[in-house]
């Protein structure tokens, strides 16, 4: 945590003084909100290193003896059936004590129920104060030295008291905490996969690694419920404190104001119900963060008087952490918002900025990890942030604002929503619809006319929102997801039960199946026998010496049939019990504490080990089938009925209360699908699953001998693992609620249509004048009227008036100028850029080329010279490099021939790796007509594989294509595979007129690579020029009928059809298509206009060549070669007065020429 600290303050030092963005006042306001978002987050999770610096697990004390304590157990409109469950346990705790019953709804049945089960019942006439005025109301007619308060859905373990009093030895105690934990694992605000056994609460943070932590720096929270008090603590305090709505916190701050010791036992002590849907879940945090943060204004913890500091820095961390829901909101909105905008929060994503970001990140990532003790999970932490935002911001303006009109709120104990879940899901449908309209916005922008945008700054806010879009749509999926139309929760148990039925016909069917859920109002069971729908039977849920009986009605049945000649039949039921006994309401409750809650949280914490520790590895053997199967035990004392965990051949795992002697032989009878199994069976290994009082202990039999056909029995049940159904079955699995992916997606995009209309206006008001630019850029749409000055000249004089323009506009103008070729304007805007970016080398590039453009020579080649020396002395010799080759370009530009050939050999002689340039240089040289001192220069450069291309394409310019063939053929020996050399070669040949051997090269490549456009054309041109022009013809009309059309290709298939004797009718029928088609598009080139006339004329289609070179004289008027070949096709037509004319009129124009 110290190591995290320090790099913490690094990287806060480094952003604060180096990277934020104070270009323009957007810029400014944005870097601060994400830095000040920053800020916040270090310093939380400092406050949270302080919480967390010394964990202290509190040692176990013997109780106390000989004291009073009363149970206080507050209620409202819970139903009975939740608080006689409570009150159960609450009677049977093993320490002496008094349960209290404090019914603030006035209920007569919560009265009877009371005086049912011998509970004291406490009621008054009004509401006021809601929890805390009820617990105050009680305190002022009870006398217990001590006060446990428990939530009407928190059931205690047996030991809660006495596992918890004894810590008030210290006479300076003044309450002891323990955990919250829930018995409806899969809810709202969890997340559990009961097949792995993981479980991870949004709560488990708070009270697994926070709370055992605060007992090193006095300052446990009081949780509002699973706690004792001493009473003289709270009446010294005045009870519990009722000005905010968070009574539990504010309480426990007022006791260490006085003096008074707070501890905490890290021990699971009671079982509550967890906030079930979207509903409950905000309804609960909106009043715990609104509670908390309006302790602020009562009891400041850092102001008040009676705390020390390490107290006054933890008790405001723990209040403060509520408001996080605008900074969290900050970190979602920047990256969308650089999207949109194309202003970045830091001044430039530096590779620096990169690594030490990064580090950052990495340090603070590791170091939660260590701290977490194995309850880090990243994803459902990121989850949980995104739905409370919304949440945290709401009560932050409440506390601020409504503190005084704040209503306590009863979270829902029973299923079902609690109204329109639209208001805790609206911010996140905004935030990804906002997300996915700042990707489309930013990207497009960035496409169209913003190329110049950092792209890694783009990459970045891209990758942010789309793992923010990511977690929205987790939140929605969740959010949206129906919830069970039960009332109740019910519980995952498997244990035996016997059910009894008869049917419309008078038959009896008896069996034992397994249960694979459980509760008061119900169960469901799976059974090897068909039961009548809709009919009631008797059941009874077996528990080793306890059992749950009760009439029941088969209210739903699905059916699984075996595959195979001998498949086995497997149903599944669901049962409403039918008037169920108080009794057996009892027995239910009693069931699911011990067999359900109980081990199924002592699984959670196994694999929160394993997870931490994965060398500790379960010792289960292959060859096992994980199957849920009734078993029924003989025993000494009478039978014991269990459920198997898993079972093979050779052994079952089974789980039970029972003790099992390993010395003793037991017979084991097992209820398959196959018929009961019997076997002789010896426990080999017994571990403990969970402590007293429960005592439930995993226990491997081993078959010593079996009986019949159990045998062949246990390997035909084993095979049932491969039919994937049936497996599901016997595993007792449920199926999961299945998350909507389309109702959030399709309200997001409903949010984004409405967008839409505004955004385009918005985007159009906004960047017009951009397009207008991006137009004048683009070679295929020149907007004429931009050209002739009106739009260019008034953007430009708007840009050179203000003060200051966008550097995106005068990018885009900058690039528009240079493609109008108005120099000087250029120049102007060029300067502009560089006052905004002037330690920028590419804009310094930008202004340079346009002063040599401008045909200002001197300057350029000052500016230039000063921007090589500054980059020389930084370092930047990648920078510097690129400006003294825009020095010597500006002196060829200029006229000094020989100044650029001296400028470009030096450069090229300190920087021979460097292909552009040499490839420029080369260009130079031919164009001055010194190819055979650029042979000398370049054969005296490293002969790497781009000079011996250069040194080829000399000798080609000199004329000496047998030495361009050699050097060619050398390259190939290195690079064979090279495609473009290998054409290369095939030109030179041919150029040598070795027609035969370019065609070989042209056609193996043709084999290799049949859609390569070049290589095809190359063969039909060396076809053509080899006499061959059938095979030519071959080749272009192939290309011609896969729809390919250039200039080279018509040039090509002409060639070839006039230099062919006979060509086929194919071929002939393509000449008119090609003219058909290039009439509809655009016109043909005169040169390939009259081949095509010459050709369709060859072909008898003279009427459709005088049309055409008609049509085509109309444009070249004074085409000779056209008026020729017009004169030629007339006479063959027959209209030899119009083609005398025409020849009479050539050979005038070719006497007064000469």
């Amino acid at each position: 945590m110290c190591i995290c600290t320090v790099v913490t303050g690094g990287y806060l030092v480094y952003r604060g003084l180096y990277t934020l963005n104070l270009d323009t006042w957007y810029a400014c306001f944005a870097s601060w909100v994400l830095y000040a978002a920053e800020l916040w987050g270090a310093a939380s999770m400092l406050l949270f290193f302080m919480q967390v610096w010394d964990p202290q697990e509190l040692p176990a004390q013997r109780p106390l003896e000989d004291v009073d304590v009363d149970v206080f157990v507050p209620s409202y409109n819970e139903d009975v059936a939740i608080l006689r469950g409570t009150l159960q346990a609450c009677l049977a705790m093993d320490y002496p004590h008094r349960t209290y019953l404090l019914d603030d709804g006035k209920r007569d049945d919560v009265r009877q129920l009371c005086e049912e089960l011998g509970v004291h019942y406490i009621t008054r006439d009004n509401n006021l104060h809601a929890k805390a005025g009820n617990l105050n109301n009680a305190l002022d007619q009870t006398d217990g030295e001590f006060v446990a308060i428990l939530d009407a859905d928190h059931v205690p373990e047996p030991h809660f008291l006495s596992h918890m009093i004894g810590h008030f030895r210290d006479p300076e105690v003044g309450f002891v905490q323990s955990p919250h934990a829930f018995s409806n694992f899969d809810t709202f605000q969890g997340q559990v996969n009961f097949e792995k056994g993981r479980f991870w609460d949004e709560g488990e943070l708070f009270y697994k690694v926070i709370q055992p932590a605060r007992n090193a720096t006095n300052s446990v929270i009081f949780a509002g419920s699973a706690a004792i008090f001493r009473r003289e603590a709270l009446k010294e305090i005045g009870y519990i404190a009722t000005e905010t709505i968070t009574e539990d916190m504010h309480t426990g701050i007022r006791m260490a104001t006085r003096g008074w010791k707070s501890k905490y036992v890290n021990e699971r002590l009671i079982a509550g119900q967890g906030a079930s849907d979207v509903t409950s879940f905000h309804g609960q945090r909106l009043r715990w963060a609104e509670g908390n943060l309006s302790i602020l204004a009562y009891d400041n913890p850092l102001t008040i008087k009676g705390l020390s500091i390490i107290q006054r820095l933890t008790y405001f961390a723990s209040i403060i952490h509520w408001a996080g829901g605008i900074p969290r909101l900050a970190i979602y909105a920047t990256p969308a918002m650089m999207l949109l905008t194309g202003v970045a929060p830091v001044k430039e994503f530096t590779p620096l900025l990169g690594a030490i970001t990064v580090g950052y990140i990495a340090m603070m990532l590791l170091t939660l990890r260590k701290v977490f003790r194995g309850h880090m999970r990243y994803g459902l932490i990121e989850f949980f942030n995104m739905a409370n935002f919304w949440t945290q911001i709401r009560a932050t303006f409440r506390a601020l604002l409504y503190r005084k009109r704040s209503k306590f709120v009863v979270t829902n104990k029973r299923g079902g929503r609690q109204g329109t879940t639209l208001p805790y899901v609206a911010p996140q449908i905004i935030l990804l619809a906002f997300s996915v309209f700042a990707l489309i916005y930013g990207w497009t922008r960035h496409l169209m006319f913003d190329a110049h945008l950092d792209a890694i700054g783009m990459g970045i806010a891209t990758i942010l929102v789309l793992h923010n879009a990511f977690f929205a749509v987790a939140y929605l999926r969740t959010a949206m997801t129906p919830v069970s139309k039960r009332l109740a929760y019910r519980h995952r148990i498997n244990m035996p039960v016997k059910y009894n039925f008869v049917t419309d016909d008078g038959e009896t069917i008896e069996g034992v199946g397994v249960t694979t859920d459980l509760n008061e109002l119900g169960l469901s069971f799976v059974s090897y026998d068909s039961l009548p729908i809709n009919e009631t039977g008797s059941l009874k849920v077996m528990a080793n010496g306890d059992s749950l009986e009760t009439d029941g009605t088969v209210c739903y049945a699905a059916h699984t049939q075996g595959e195979g000649q001998e498949a086995h039949s497997l149903y599944r039921y669901g049962i409403s019990f039918a008037g169920i006994a108080p009794e057996a309401i009892d027995a239910s409750s009693r069931m699911i504490q011990r067999y359900a809650v109980a081990p199924w949280y002592s699984l959670f914490e196994r694999e929160t080990v394993q997870s931490n520790h994965p060398w500790f590895s379960s010792r289960r053997k292959n060859g096992r089938a994980p199957f849920k199967l009734a078993v029924r035990l003989e025993g000494p004392g009478g039978d014991v009925y269990s459920t198997t965990q898993d079972i093979s051949t050779g052994a079952m795992r089974c789980l039970s209360a029972s003790h099992v002697d390993p010395k003793l032989f037991t017979k084991a009878e097992i209820f398959s699908p196959m018929g009961s199994i019997l076997v002789n069976t010896r426990a080999s290994e017994i571990r403990n699953i969970t402590g007293p009082p429960h005592n439930i202990r995993e226990f491997v039999l081993n078959f010593e001998s079996y009986e019949g056909q159990a045998r062949s029995q246990l390997q035909s049940l084993l095979e049932l693992t491969a039919e994937p159904q049936t497996r599901h079955e016997l595993m007792g699995l449920h199926g999961s609620r299945r998350q909507p992916l389309l109702r959030p997606l399709a309200a997001a995009a409903l949010i984004l249509m409405i967008l839409s209309p505004a955004a385009v206006g918005v985007f159009k008001h906004t960047y017009d004048d951009d397009l207008l630019l991006v137009k004048t850029t683009d070679e295929a749409a020149v907007d004429t009227a931009l050209a002739s000055a009106e739009g260019l000249n008034r953007i430009l004089a708007e840009a050179l008036s203000k003060e200051q323009t966008d550097l995106r506009r005068l990018i885009l103008l900058k690039d528009a100028l240079e493609r109008e070729g108005r120099f000087e304007e250029l120049v102007r805007v060029c300067r502009l850029i560089v006052a905004q970016r002037p330690r920028d080398p590419d804009m310094g590039k930008a202004l340079v080329a346009a002063l040599t453009d401008a045909r200002r020579f001197d300057e350029s080649a000052t500016l230039s010279a000063a921007w090589r020396s500054a980059l020389e002395a930084q370092g930047m010799t990648s920078h510097a490099n690129t400006f003294e080759v825009l020095a010597a370009r500006n002196l060829r530009k200029s006229g000094d021939e020989f100044g650029t050939l001296d400028a470009f050999r030096r450069i090229v002689a300190a920087r021979p790796e460097d292909e552009k340039v040499r490839a420029e240089y080369l260009g130079i040289m031919l164009e001055a007509g010194l190819a055979h001192e650029a042979l000398r220069q370049f054969t005296a450069l490293p002969q790497d594989q781009s000079t011996r291309r250069q040194i080829m394409t000399i000798h080609s310019s000199l004329g000496d294509f047998r030495q361009a063939e050699g050097v060619a053929r050398d390259l190939l020996r290195d690079i064979p595979t090279d495609v473009k050399l290998h054409i290369e070669l095939a030109n030179f040949l041919c150029w040598q007129e070795d027609f035969g051997a370019a065609v070989q090269i042209y056609r193996g490549l043709y084999q290799q690579e049949p859609d390569n456009l070049t290589v095809a054309l190359g063969l039909g041109e060396t076809l053509s020029w080899s006499g061959s022009g059938s095979a030519a013809l071959a080749v272009f009309g192939k290309l011609i009928d896969d729809g390919e059309d250039s200039d080279r290709l018509n040039r090509g298939f002409l060639d070839a059809f006039l230099g062919t004797h006979n060509p086929t009718q194919s071929d002939k029928h393509r000449l008119p298509w090609m003219l058909k088609r290039h009439q509809m598009v655009s016109p043909l080139p005169a040169d390939i206009a009259g081949r095509l006339a010459t050709a369709l004329a060859q072909a008898d289609f003279t009427a459709l060549a005088i049309e055409l070179l008609e049509e085509t004289l109309l444009s070249h008027p004074t085409d000779r070669d056209l008026r020729l070949r017009l004169a030629d096709a007339m006479v063959a037509v027959g209209r030899n007065n119009d083609a005398h004319l025409l020849y009479r009129t050539l050979l005038a124009e070719e006497q007064i020429g000469q």
